[in-house]
C-alpha cells in the first residue's frame, strides 16, 4: 500500500496532468510529499495546475509539451534535469481516444492517434530511461486502458494503441527487473475526464452521446489516481481501475476470446459496443 515513506521526497514526471486522470495522479502524489513535474498541451490546465498545487504546499514545476513531438520532449528532458534533477517516477498519461467504424478511420487519424498514444510514450522511455538504469532505480507507470486489456467495437485505432502499451509494459517488467525498475500498466475503464473532448470521434451524434455517458457514467479520476498509486507501489503489473468494470471483460476475454468477437458483433450490428450506443449510422 503506498505511503508517505515510499513517495515522500521524490520527483514524479506525469505526462498529460493537466486534467483528468494526470491530474489526478499530480494531486496524490504530491499529497503523499513528491515534487510533482507535470505536462500537457494545454498551457492553460498547466496553469491551473500549478496554482492548485502550490496553494495546498507541493512543490510543483510545469512545461508545456507536445509529446508527438520528438524534439520537445528531448528538450524536456534538459528542462526538468536543469531545474529539478533526476525523476524518480514516470507517468506517462498523455493519450487520446478515438472512436468510429474502422472504414472511416482516415491515414491522418492513424498517424494522429499513434503519434500520441505510442510514440508520445515511447519518446519519454527512450530518453529518461537511462539514467533509472544507470541508477539502478525507478518506477514507470503507462496508462493504457481497459480496452488495451479487451478490445471494443467501432475502437481500433484507441484499442489497437492501448494493446500496444500493455505489451510494452509486460515487456519491461521482464527486461527492467534485473535494474530494480518496476513497471506498471494502470488500465482505467470509463473515467469522468475530457478524454473524449480532446480527442475524435466520428458523427455529430456519437460525440455528444460519448461526451454525456463520460460525464454521466464516469468514475471519480481521484479514485482512479489512488488506486493507481498503490498498485504502482505495490509492484502490480497490470492495475485496473475501478477493478469490476476492467477486469471482468479483460477474464472474460481471456477465458474465451472467440465469445467477446461473437459479443462484439452482436452489438455491433446495433450501433453499440461493450461501452454502450455510441457508433449509430
Amino acid at each position: 500500500m503506498a505511503n508517505n515513506k515510499q513517495i515522500k521526497g521524490k520527483t514524479v514526471l506525469i505526462s498529460g496532468a493537466g486534467s483528468g486522470i494526470g491530474l489526478a495522479l499530480a494531486k496524490e502524489f504530491g499529497r503523499l510529499g513528491a515534487t510533482v513535474i507535470g505536462t500537457d498541451i494545454h498551457q492553460n490546465r498547466l496553469d491551473s495546475m500549478l496554482a492548485e498545487l502550490k496553494g495546498s504546499g507541493v512543490k510543483a514545476f510545469v512545461y508545456k509539451v507536445d509529446h508527438s513531438n520528438f524534439t520537445e520532449v528531448e528538450a524536456l528532458v534538459e528542462k526538468v534535469q536543469k531545474d529539478v534533477g533526476n525523476v524518480d517516477i514516470l507517468c506517462c498519461n498523455a493519450g487520446i481516444g478515438m472512436g468510429g467504424k474502422i472504414d472511416a478511420v482516415t491515414l491522418d487519424d492513424w498517424k494522429w492517434i499513434i503519434n500520441i498514444n505510442i510514440w508520445g510514450t515511447i519518446y519519454l522511455i527512450n530518453l529518461f530511461l537511462p539514467s533509472m538504469v544507470a541508477r539502478k532505480q525507478g518506477d514507470i507507470m503507462i496508462t493504457a486502458s481497459g480496452a488495451g486489456l479487451c478490445p471494443l467495437g467501432a475502437m481500433a485505432p484507441y484499442s489497437m494503441t492501448k494493446s500496444a502499451l500493455v505489451a510494452l509494459t509486460t515487456v519491461m517488467r521482464m527486461d527492467l527487473a534485473v535494474h530494480n525498475i518496476n513497471v506498471s500498466a494502470l488500465c482505467p475503464g470509463v473515467i469522468k475526464t475530457n478524454i473524449m473532448k480532446d480527442g475524435k470521434l466520428f458523427g455529430e451524434e456519437n460525440t455528444k452521446g460519448a461526451i454525456e455517458f463520460y460525464e454521466t457514467k464516469g468514475i471519480d479520476p481521484g479514485l482512479v489516481a489512488k488506486t493507481a498509486v498503490k498498485g504502482l507501489m505495490k509492484n502490480k503489473g497490470i492495475i485496473s481501475a475501478p477493478w469490476g468494470q476492467v477486469a471482468i471483460p479483460f477474464l472474460l476475454y481471456r477465458l474465451s476470446p472467440n465469445f467477446i468477437v461473437w459479443l462484439g458483433r452482436k452489438l455491433f450490428k446495433h450501433g453499440r459496443n461493450l461501452l454502450g450506443p455510441y457508433f449509430k449510422g
